[in-house]
């Protein structure tokens, strides 16, 4: 009884291991391809407005009139210092730093601080963008 029962924990061991490594990066796979999603999304909005560069036409847009900064349109903002932020381009760094003003979030009368402090981060830092390595070139 005791022999079966370990048997039956070495065959569960053995199996569940990988099936649990497999949807672990399903997963992470999925999660990535959400997030480049969110990006084009974002930079697709930005480019039919002003056509060309998407860092550029991200930065326009939130520069712009039309999405100029108050709170009415705080999520857009958000999303475009997001996606700044995502596809790693170091031109966006001198025009996220001009939006730093060192004023804790208020997002009635300013914009979100700590969205454009976490896009500025990320573009220092220079990680490793698993969504833009998987799917950049794919959905582009």
């Amino acid at each position: 009884m005791l022999q079966k029962s370990k048997s039956r924990l070495r065959r569960a061991v053995f199996l569940g291991v990988p099936i649990g490594l497999l949807v672990c990066v399903v997963v992470i796979i999925l999660f990535s391809l959400w997030i480049e999603l969110g990006v084009k999304k974002v930079c697709e909005a930005a480019t039919q407005k002003y056509p060309g560069d998407k860092v550029d036409a991200v930065m326009r847009s939130v520069a712009s009139d039309k999405y100029g900064y108050n709170a009415s349109i705080y999520n857009a903002n958000n999303h475009a210092f997001w996606a700044l932020g995502q596809l790693g381009d170091k031109r966006a760094l001198p025009f996220l730093k001009n939006l730093l003003t060192g004023e804790p979030c208020d997002h009635e009368t300013n914009l979100c601080q700590g969205e454009i402090q976490e896009a500025i981060q990320k573009l220092e830092e220079n990680q490793f963008n698993l969504p833009k390595f998987l799917w950049r070139d794919v959905l582009n």
